[in-house]
């Protein structure tokens, strides 16, 4: 009788831990979870990951949250899609390191303020600036949310063994993609460049919707994170970056390089 209390306590969900066991609410568990993950916001950039990682398979998909495993350089790597934005992200994030996964490289685009940046270059994220909603609950206060300093120079060093244009820097991570990043809410409306100028003030050089809270619920836990940003929109020269595909690709095998270096050096 008690081996079958035991059992039903297991099973039963809690309101404030609504885990079935050692199964998430949101995310596909797979069989065996690899330690270094790829997040990208888009669950279509999961089955991209089959040109880049070797042994591609798709673990599944719930809501927004698609997952697969491959290798790299013989190293298991992960990929989960986060959706858009900080709440879904924070969903992701704390999943998988529940999970067991110890390193996390968000691979996305964003739109560059910077004027040294240009359409294609990748931003490697070593800070966010404080900005997010959802990233305070894990790192309240104004300061910037750091990330990993070896992971970011991994990454780094992984953009530049590529040839891949770009450098390190600092992100800005909004909580809307539309007046939250200065945009008119509808065509032909009013732009809010005051927007950029203050994300600029603060030191960032770019903005996206999920670097922050990343880095955040990774400090709040002890893990390891980073960001891959892309360049596909320029703000300040309004330039947008149609021909995107291999810079995607791009953005998945500088964190693949880096998540392998990663966790074979500990």
């Amino acid at each position: 009788m008690r081996e079958m209390v035991a059992v039903m306590a297991l099973n039963e969900r809690s309101a404030t831990w609504p885990w079935k066991g050692d199964k998430p609410v949101h995310l596909p568990r797979p069989e065996r979870v690899p330690r270094g993950f790829l997040l990208p916001g888009d669950p279509a950039r999961v089955d991209m990951a089959a040109s880049v990682l070797d042994d591609f398979f798709i673990v599944g998909q719930n809501r927004e949250f698609r997952m697969g495993i491959g290798r790299w350089r013989e190293v298991e790597i992960g990929i989960c899609s986060t959706g858009i934005g900080g709440a879904s992200t924070e969903i992701t994030v704390v999943e998988l390191v529940a999970m067991g996964v110890t390193h996390l490289v968000r691979a996305g685009g964003m739109g560059a303020m910077a004027a040294d940046l240009a359409l294609g270059d990748f931003l490697i994220a070593r800070a966010a600036i404080a900005n997010s909603a959802c990233a305070r609950p894990y790192w309240p206060g104004n300061a910037d949310v750091p990330a990993s300093a070896t992971l970011t120079a991994h990454a780094d060093a992984a953009r530049r063994g590529m040839g891949l244009p770009g450098r390190l820097g600092v992100t800005a991570t909004a909580d809307g993609y539309y007046r939250a990043q200065g945009r008119p809410d509808h065509q032909g409306g009013e732009a809010q460049p005051a927007v950029l100028d203050t994300f600029a003030s603060r030191g960032a050089d770019g903005m996206e919707m999920e670097a922050e809270v990343v880095f955040a619920v990774g400090a709040a836990r002890g893990i390891d994170c980073t960001a891959v940003l892309a360049v596909h929109a320029h703000r300040r020269i309004d330039g947008w970056l149609e021909d995107y595909e291999e810079t995607q690709r791009n953005i998945l095998r500088i964190g693949a390089e880096a998540l392998a270096r990663a966790l074979t050096s500990t």
